[in-house]
């Protein structure tokens, strides 16, 4: 039987402490050993498969073996220590839920998601993680441990739930009385034999819907489900072909990512800034307009988004992106009385500029947005 120096000293609440002190907002632990930990929330996973709800992740699926059993990512492993950490920019003031939603409907201004305006998530916590386990090591001689964070094939918000991190909320988010759900979570798989925090007891969503109600392209089939294929951050991040154009006008100016569930939900309000300065604001993604990024050209785009998770979609389906926003800019702009017809010519006229291009997947999109501006 391994041995572990000093293990009877080490503390959950200990390791906390440490979380803390790297940036992380709450740590909680949960077993894994046991085999039929996950089956009731697996069987769910399957279901959610089977209808397709997926689209093209085609990874979701193949990885149900292993998101079955974390075993199989650590072997021997017994505990899963579940963290969370905060990414609103710290530059954010008490009314930034109010600033972002009237974001979304100004014509000229681009609107990313919060998660992805500065630094890499995956990295950042990453590195802490794996900080974390040295220390622990360090502390009781071990290196049984595996740092995952959301590209690992684990069911993080069941893991989360179970060890009493959170509540799933009915946009299928994890959420925390004292945080809303503007944080990120990981996990480090451990074979350490740590005490489980406790699970809550309580959904505390009640029977509010905003989050449901509010979805842009009803992309929720009911509560806890959501149809992947309708979400604009499915859309703008995870769809690499043609976006039909019924959905194009529904994804506004959201050109990477989508926060409107998060943004009306209660919990919310609660929402705390990130002491992790990698996730302050970088390009000025939180106000640039439309026409400012559709301008920028690929070596831009690639030298502004290093070390930012957008780059993971590539130049061509940033252009699709945002020339859809410029579509829908237009068509916003010819419904305000006092709208200036030369600022829908200057829409059409950078459009216009990328048309022989050869970029088989932006044309099609090119050409609809085109087709707003008249």
């Amino acid at each position: 039987m391994k041995k572990y120096k000093n293990h009877n000293q080490l503390t959950v609440t200990q390791i906390s402490n440490w979380a803390r002190d790297l940036g992380f907002s709450d740590l909680s632990t949960v077993d894994i050993e046991s085999p039929d930990q996950l089956t009731d929330p697996i069987n769910r996973y399957k279901d959610w498969i089977e209808r397709g709800f997926h689209g093209e992740m085609k990874y979701l699926k193949d990885s149900i073996p292993i998101r079955s059993d974390p075993k199989k990512l650590l072997t021997g492993a017994k505990t899963a220590i579940m963290v969370s950490m905060n990414y609103l920019p710290n530059s954010y003031e008490f009314n930034w839920r109010n600033k972002e939603i009237q974001g979304l409907s100004d014509p000229d201004k681009a609107t990313v998601s919060l998660y992805a305006r500065g630094k890499d998530y995956h990295q950042v916590m990453r590195k802490r993680l794996v900080k974390l386990a040295k220390k622990i090591s360090s502390y009781i001689v071990s290196d049984g441990f595996r740092a995952c964070v959301d590209s690992a094939p684990i069911l993080e918000v069941e893991l989360a739930l179970k060890s009493g991190l959170g509540w799933r909320g009915k946009n299928t988010l994890l959420l925390k009385k004292n945080e809303g759900s503007f944080f990120f979570l990981g996990s480090l798989l451990t074979d350490l034999p740590l005490k489980t925090t406790k699970p809550l007891q309580k959904n505390l969503c009640g029977s509010c819907t905003s989050c449901l109600d509010k979805c842009p392209t009803n992309a929720f089939v009911g509560p806890y489900i959501l149809n992947a294929k309708k979400c604009i951050s499915y859309l703008t991040i995870e769809h690499k072909g043609v976006i039909e154009e019924p959905l194009r006008h529904l994804i506004g100016n959201r050109v990477y990512g989508c926060d409107d569930c998060q943004l009306v939900c209660p919990w919310n309000k609660y929402a705390s800034v990130s002491k992790i300065k990698e996730f302050d604001v970088k390009n000025g993604l939180d106000n640039v307009s439309l026409i400012k990024l559709f301008e920028w050209s690929e070596s831009q785009f690639l030298q502004n988004h290093m070390g930012s998770p957008i780059l993971r979609i590539g130049y061509e389906r940033w252009l699709r992106n945002i020339a859809i926003g410029l579509g829908n800019s237009a068509n916003q702009k010819k419904k305000i009385l006092s709208f200036n017809d030369a600022e829908i010519c200057k829409i059409k006229k950078t459009l216009t500029r990328r048309l022989n291009e050869n970029r088989p997947l932006l044309k099609p999109h090119l050409i609809w947005a085109i087709e707003q501006c008249r």
